[in-house]
């Protein structure tokens, strides 16, 4: 990352007022069913109000956004829960099944199954990943000049991003895994073929590469629609897992493998961001991505 993405977020910055007098074409004036947030300044948007309609992004603009807070004292912007999402679906799944056995056995003895049989895995999976995004969000807290978001939701999906951190070096969209056993690359291609594959143990984790793309490209459409270009990073952060002691790998298909330790080296190595530029991220990615 360069200088020259601060410059260009520095021109949206100072572009916004007059971009809202000719709004791109892909921008929709039209009458608020519901109430909103500007993506671009934060206003609040009343239900009824005109604004702009982004349709890619499901997000909403001013119609004469300033492109800047709109009061003098801004809302402080809201950093999420991390884990919330992961440990609410953990506890619902809890609760149906504890039910489920309290009809069946009754409560007393139902409580007694409860009490001596283990949660599902794919139920104790939930709390587990909470756990870690929670054990990531402590790794990164008090970072200075260091914004991370937890736990947001992507308007027009049933997805979730764990953690968009912005930061000197740029902005990163982190996943968190809480796995355990030893992270490896594997060549499964055979002699004539390559077919690197990313594994954990014995779990072959090569997909979760591969559903990066889709909150990466959510991010990009999110500040297309107020005008911002710059890269996006995906991380998988992986914790408690076994990292090779020699030539343990750093990226997989343009993911970049990290732990806790090292993410923080990552985000606030080469610094390319100031601190109002990485304010300014934050409050569009706030508003574009709510927490869950």
């Amino acid at each position: 990352m360069t200088a020259g993405f601060q410059r260009g977020l520095d021109a949206e910055m100072t572009a916004d007022a007059d971009h809202s007098q000719t709004p791109p074409a892909d921008l929709k004036k039209l009458r608020l069913r519901y109430a909103g947030t500007c993506v671009a300044c934060g206003a609040a948007l009343p239900q009824g109000a005109q604004a702009l309609y982004h349709a890619a992004s499901k997000t909403v603009r001013c119609v004469a956004c300033p492109g800047e807070p709109a009061t003098t004292e801004a809302a402080p912007i809201d950093g999420g829960t991390a884990g919330a999402s992961a440990q609410r679906e953990h506890d619902r799944r809890a609760a149906k099944r504890e039910a489920a056995t309290r009809q069946r056995f009754g409560n007393r003895l139902g409580g007694i199954v409860l009490t001596l049989t283990d949660e599902p895995q794919s139920t104790r999976a939930w709390a587990k990943g909470a756990r870690g995004e929670k054990e990531l969000a402590d790794a990164l807290a008090g970072l200075p000049d260091v914004v991370t978001l937890h736990d947001r939701s992507v308007p027009g999906t049933r997805g979730n991003i764990d953690h968009l951190v912005i930061a000197p070096a740029g902005l990163f969209v982190v996943d968190a895994k809480h796995y355990e056993g030893r992270l490896r690359i594997r060549d499964r291609g055979g002699l004539f073929r390559t077919d690197n594959r990313l594994y954990v143990g014995g779990r072959d984790c090569s997909k979760l590469a591969e559903n990066m793309g889709w909150q990466v490209k959510a991010v990009e459409t999110l500040l297309a629609s107020v005008e911002v270009a710059m890269p996006v990073t995906p991380v998988l952060c992986f914790i408690d897992v076994d990292w090779p002691l020699l030539f343990a790998p750093s990226s997989f298909r343009g993911v970049r493998l990290e732990d806790p330790k090292s993410l923080r080296k990552l985000i606030t190595a080469t610094p390319a961001l100031d601190a109002a530029a990485i304010e300014k991220l934050a409050r569009i990615l706030a508003a574009g991505f709510p927490a869950k």
